[in-house]
């Protein structure tokens, strides 16, 4: 669409429902259908310029196909819901390698496949599944470090640290080069924070604001903490409404929808 005055400038139909995130580079758009097929869509006509099949699932979680782009070694990373992460030049459409985080002690070739999107930082990649985080060397595919640990949200790389939430409410810290545990913290620790946990309902987005490791709830409250210890600075029910879409970030100030699909910005 033209954004001066919203008029389309293409529309196309594949047939097949997209059902991945996109990514764009080199006047490009990166998708990926509900069979875990790539596509390569030139962004000023909508026409395809390449496609790849990777393996697919008969069954469908809430995992959707994931990509992220390393755009200094030109790069494409796909994790698809049969487990399997690609790593394919987007130039030349080559396969660099390819991993399959699929549970092998599962049997049959109908189970699930569960992660969080994937993330890159420097020349690393991290990678969940339901029981382990690892981080993989983005050129080579060798691994690095692995931690067993069930995550609920997208975790946060940062340069030095990687921060995530657990499903037993702990909130850590892991050195990105030994995968060690630098600290780790329960959210909820204090007593009087036992009424809050009930209210507090499931998390919506996780993110690191002026040096402070922010969690948003679905049920509209914020949890702020030291990013250098995991000590708890500042919690409060923003919006009793709640918050239904991501949180964005805008000159100084902070964006949200919230469940009655109002635009709520915040100092």
């Amino acid at each position: 669409m033209d954004l001066n005055d919203n008029s389309i400038i293409w529309a196309k139909n594949y047939g097949i429902p997209f059902r991945s995130n996109l990514k764009f580079s080199n006047n490009q758009i990166y998708l990926a259908n509900q069979d875990n097929v790539i596509y390569s869509i030139d962004a000023k006509t909508g026409d395809k310029k390449w496609q790849f099949a990777t393996s697919s699932t008969f069954l469908k979680s809430d995992f959707k196909n994931n990509f992220a782009l390393d755009l200094i070694n030109n790069n494409l990373l796909f994790l698809n819901t049969s487990g399997e992460l690609y790593s394919i030049n987007f130039l030349t459409q080559k396969i660099n390698w390819v991993l399959n985080f699929k549970n092998p002690s599962l049997v049959g070739g109908t189970e699930l496949f569960f992660s969080q999107p994937i993330v890159i930082k420097n020349n690393d990649i991290i990678i969940s599944t339901e029981k382990a985080v690892l981080s993989y060397n983005i050129l080579t595919g060798s691994k690095n470090w692995d931690l067993f640990a069930e995550i609920i949200v997208k975790p946060i790389v940062a340069m030095n640290y990687t921060y995530m939430v657990l499903k037993n409410n702990l909130l850590i810290c892991v050195d990105n080069v030994s995968g060690n545990v630098v600290w780790s913290k329960n959210i909820f620790i204090k007593k009087e924070d036992t009424k809050m946990k009930k209210k507090f309902g499931s998390i919506s987005d996780f993110k690191i604001v002026n040096n402070k490791i922010n969690i948003y709830s679905k049920n509209g409250y914020l949890l702020s903490f030291n990013s250098n210890d995991g000590n708890l600075i500042y919690k409060s029910r923003i919006n009793r409404n709640g918050i239904q879409s991501k949180i964005f970030f805008l000159n100084d100030n902070m964006f949200f929808v919230d469940n009655v699909n109002k635009l709520l910005k915040f100092n």
